[in-house]
Formats: structure tokens, C-alpha cells, sequence
């Protein structure tokens, strides 16, 4: 089964139990189906919500096939969604007090079945797919400086199976008995392979750029197609203004909150901050924005204050270098909080690859080959690259996150950043 074929499935599944939900949530509270308002305006009203909680059941990544049904982080994801459904349930009544339906205990009585029957949908379909679950055959014709990560990202894959891997000086009369022997369907091609002029055989066969499969498997880019000037011109698109729009309104209307947020917070995690180690409340660095643009980043000061802080590189090596009080603020993302005041200023975005401190991006300018692509869009609170790996400590460990930088700047949308957004939240509080 394709993953999209699974996705689609348990998707349809999830729809067919939020209505079948509702339904048996109104014959509870109405001991029978209620005449006025009818099951329809019922269906009509709730179809709205249902949209936004399908929405966090993907961010939440309870369409993944890597999570099991039944795990404890299943459970965990379970409990977020049940939380942001009671949230978001009882403010979209709230804000349409005219509305011809009121369903206060409909809500949480629909919220909590379909908690049960998605719960047991899951572990049924999980045990289903489990047991008879096929791979794609495939083979891998070509040499890539990536390959030895995407053949590291597919040996736990539920849905290909690598069969073999070949380069240009393979015989292709052995290639052709392995994937009739084998059954092969599809085959990845990295780059220039003469036998694949023999069209009689390999028009049969699906075949698909060793890129946009490296995409698929790992949601990153591979560095080695930026040689290409096509591939490049992708990262330069032109942002559709109404993405500008709604971002930047997210923006404002969020980071006002959080500035509120500070304006209570500050008085209390300035006195711990003082009594726990000398030095400043608030650390600030410069770091580089969009175009290139310097500007001056605001954090709750999370380290002993020294004469290395503006020297030293990757100072956070060190852990007897964080305060007591700056693992906790760590530990709760609150040393983030002053960034709010960054986003309202429209330095920073909520969602963006992260800057970096300017003597660092330096390094990583002449190291990475086309660093300078993170540059094209606004720099974020949180990213693509912050949700998938952990913080670079070394340039290597740069060179990956600007994979993952270069996935989201090639396929940036409002949903993708909402998507971000949301996963961000759940590592935060998960």
C-alpha cells in the first residue's frame, strides 16, 4: 500500500466517524433525531469544524505510518488533539453566538465518541495493515553524494523496499533479469545512465528522479541538484501576495499575544534570573535576516554571562554553561518569549528557517555550498529544519539543516507554516 493510498484511507475513515460521531451524539442527547434544527444544520455547521480538526490530525502526524496505534505516543498525539478540539470547538461557537444551532453538550459528547471509535478505527485498520502490508519493490540505478542517506532513510520504510543499487557500468542485461526475476516496478534514476535508451523495456517501468524521491523519503533536498540551474530557479518563486498577507497577519496577531504574555512573565523571570547568576536579563545578538539584513535578536538571558559569549562558537556544547534557571526556561521555550517583539517588529517570522549569528553564518557561507538561498525569505521563531533535527553544533550538522530549510522554501504555503506552526506546539508541550 502506497502512502498515499494509507493516508487517503485512514482519511476517508476519519471523516465517515466524525459524522457517524455526531450522529450518535445527537440520538444520545435528543433520545431520537431532533426536528429544529434538523440533523442537516447540524451536519452543515460541524462540517466547518470538522475540516479544521482533520487539519491537526495531520499535524499532529496521526496520519504517519510510522506511528503505532496503540503507542505511547499515539496516546500522547491523542490527548493534544482532544485538547485543541475542545479548544477550537468551543471557540467557534462562541464567536457565532447567532448560529441556529448551540451544541454545548454535542460538542464534548461528539468529541468524546469519536475519541473511542478513532481510537479503535486506528488499532483495527493498524492491525490490518500491518499484517498484510506489501512494499514497493524498487531499485536504485546511479551514484549520488546522497544516496547513502536516502538507502539509511529507507531501511525501516513501510512502503518500498530497496532491492538493489547500480551504477552506470553495471551490465543492463543483468538490471533487466533482476527486475523481471524480482518483480521490480519502479526504478530511481540518479544521473545519466546509457542503457536506459533501451525503451522497449524500461517504458514498462515507473521511473522517477533520484531528487524528487530524496525529497519524498527524507523532506529534505538533496545539495548535489543546486549544480543545476533548473532545480535552482525553483527556490526563487515569486510569493503569491495573499501568502504575504495572511502570514504576516498571523504574525501580529500572535506576537501581540505573546508580548502580553511577556509584559506578565517579565517582572518574575527577570528576579529569578538576577538571583540565580550576574549578568543581563535579556541576552541580545545580532543575526541575519532576509536579504541578507542584519538585525538584533531579544532572549531571556539562558547562560553564565562571559567575555566568550561574543567569541566562542558553539557555546551551547558546553551544558555547564547554562544557568539552573536558563535550563528550565529552555526546557519551556520560554527564553524564546522576548521574540515575540522581533515578529511584531517584522524582523523575525513565526515560521522560517532560523537565523544565524553573523560570525557563524559566515563560516556557514563558505562551507555550504548555496547558503546564501536561506536569505530569500523572512528568518522564523521555528522552522521545518527546528521540528525535524536538532541544533547544528558543527558545520555538518548545518549542511542537513539546510536540506530541511531548502524543503520548506521550496514548498512554503499558509498550510505548510500552520502545519509547522502546530508540530512546534506539540513538541513544545508533547
Amino acid at each position: 500500500m502506497k502512502r498515499r493510498v494509507y493516508t487517503v484511507f485512514l482519511f476517508l475513515g476519519d471523516i465517515l466517524f466524525l459524522y457517524l460521531s455526531l450522529l450518535f451524539a445527537l440520538l444520545i442527547r435528543y433520545k431520537g433525531f431532533p426536528v429544529e434544527p434538523s440533523v442537516g444544520s447540524f451536519f452543515l455547521y460541524f462540517t466547518w469544524l470538522f475540516l479544521i480538526w482533520l487539519f491537526f490530525l495531520w499535524s499532529l502526524e496521526l496520519y504517519s505510518p510510522k506511528l503505532q496505534a496503540g503507542s505511547f505516543d499515539f496516546f500522547r498525539f491523542l490527548l493534544i488533539f482532544i485538547f485543541l478540539s475542545v479548544f477550537s470547538g468551543t471557540l467557534y461557537f462562541y464567536l457565532q453566538p447567532n448560529l441556529p444551532v448551540a451544541p454545548k453538550t454535542i460538542l464534548f459528547l461528539q468529541i468524546g465518541i469519536f475519541s473511542l471509535l478513532f481510537l479503535l478505527w486506528r488499532v483495527l485498520f493498524d492491525f490490518l495493515f500491518r499484517k498484510k502490508r506489501k512494499r514497493e519493490k524498487i531499485i536504485i540505478l546511479g551514484n549520488s553524494p546522497e544516496l547513502e542517506d536516502l538507502l539509511s532513510s529507507l531501511k525501516n520504510s513501510f512502503f518500498y523496499q530497496v532491492i538493489g543499487v547500480y551504477n552506470g557500468q553495471t551490465d543492463s542485461q543483468k538490471i533487466k533479469e533482476v527486475i523481471e526475476k524480482k518483480k521490480v516496478k519502479k526504478i530511481i534514476v540518479s544521473n545519466g545512465l546509457e542503457f536506459l535508451r533501451d525503451i522497449s523495456f524500461f517504458s514498462r517501468l515507473e521511473i522517477e528522479s533520484f531528487a524528487n524521491f530524496y525529497e519524498e523519503v527524507t523532506q529534505k533536498v538533496p545539495l548535489s541538484v543546486l549544480k543545476n540551474s533548473r532545480f535552482l530557479e525553483e527556490f526563487y518563486k515569486r510569493e503569491e501576495r495573499s501568502y504575504l498577507i495572511l502570514k504576516r497577519a498571523f504574525d501580529l496577531f500572535f506576537s501581540f499575544i505573546g508580548i502580553l504574555i511577556l509584559a506578565v512573565l517579565y517582572p518574575l523571570i527577570a528576579l529569578l534570573i538576577k538571583i540565580d547568576s550576574p549578568g543581563p536579563v535579556i541576552f541580545s545578538q545580532e543575526r541575519i535576516g532576509k536579504n541578507r539584513q542584519k538585525f538584533r535578536s531579544y532572549k531571556f538571558r539562558s547562560m553564565f554571562s562571559s567575555s566568550e559569549e561574543k567569541t566562542k562558537l558553539w557555546r551551547e556544547k558546553d551544558k555547564k554553561e547554562i544557568t539552573t534557571v536558563g535550563r528550565f526556561l529552555r526546557y519551556t521555550h520560554l527564553d524564546e518569549l522576548p521574540q515575540c517583539v522581533n515578529i511584531f517588529k517584522g524582523d523575525l517570522s513565526f515560521v522560517g528557517p532560523r537565523p544565524e549569528w553573523e560570525k557563524i553564518a559566515r563560516i556557514y557561507e563558505k562551507e555550504i555550498p548555496f547558503y546564501f538561498l536561506r536569505y530569500t525569505v523572512k528568518p522564523g521563531l521555528t522552522g521545518w529544519a527546528q521540528i525535524n533535527f536538532s541544533p547544528s553544533r558543527s558545520v555538518e550538522e548545518a549542511k542537513i539543516k539546510f536540506q530541511y530549510d531548502l524543503y520548506y522554501i521550496k514548498h512554503r504555503s499558509v498550510l505548510f507554516d500552520l502545519s509547522i506552526f502546530l508540530k512546534s506546539l506539540k513538541k513544545v508541550f508533547g
